[in-house]
């Protein structure tokens, strides 16, 4: 007899709460001088990264310390543009308004200092917060990316052996897998709101907001054809 061809998908889903967050921050500045919209921006960033470089202690050869609380951060070059200036029924005044601006992404290991360092540059001039990203580590990723799909896989064989069950067929051998691209979604809780006293006042903030990570989710799917004998 020959043997029945079963067609089956396998899928599977990890999930796992977020190790690192990366905050963006914009630092910008309007001004009748274009000068003095850079000088506003420069001046803020230099603050900036005096206090983030405190948060990034580094070894003798320049790196940043794999124990620091924040890992990387990066500061992009400073963009000037110049428009028309308008009043408040949107008519030109006939002067020029010029803005500066630059953004800086900060990669956190630590939320409870995220979560301070929130707070800080909030009250800082010239500086708008445009959100966090939450991310797994690039090893804990492959990681769960590989695991997911070994689990599709035995998904999909243990749905091939209902079905040969069911129509009285008792080996099934996989003969194709067809393997699709993992995909990485976020899922449910973001943060809690609430202010609180740190224990700690080494930044000299005081108050931080208590951000509870991400869970982030890994699936796989798999395209599996068996034949049932």
């Amino acid at each position: 007899m020959a043997p029945t061809v079963i067609s089956i998908q396998g899928s599977a889903t990890l999930r796992s709460p977020a190790e690192r967050a990366v905050l963006t921050l914009e630092v910008a500045s309007w001004g009748k001088e274009q000068k003095v919209a850079s000088n506003d921006v420069v001046n803020t960033v230099t603050q900036l990264q005096t206090r983030l470089d405190e948060s990034c202690p580094r070894l003798s050869n320049g790196d940043i310390s794999p124990e620091a609380p924040i890992s990387f951060y990066s500061i992009a070059s400073l963009s000037t543009s110049y428009g028309d200036e308008m009043d408040k029924d949107g008519i030109s005044t006939g002067q020029k308004v010029y803005r500066a601006n630059t953004t800086i992404e900060i990669h956190f290991r630590d939320f409870l200092l995220l979560g301070k360092m929130v707070v800080y540059f909030s009250d800082i001039n010239f500086v708008s917060l445009q959100g966090i990203t939450w991310k797994l580590t690039d090893e804990k990723q492959a990681a769960l990316e590989e695991q997911a799909r070994t689990d599709a896989l035995r998904h999909a064989i243990q749905r091939a052996n209902n079905y040969a069950e069911v129509i009285g067929r008792t080996q099934v051998t996989p003969v194709k897998i067809q393997d699709s691209q993992q995909h990485l979604y976020f899922e449910g809780r973001v943060m809690q709101a609430a202010y609180r006293k740190t224990s700690s006042e080494s930044f000299g903030i005081g108050i931080g907001i208590d951000f509870e990570p991400q869970v982030m989710e890994v699936k796989a799917n798999l395209e599996v054809e068996f034949h049932a004998e």
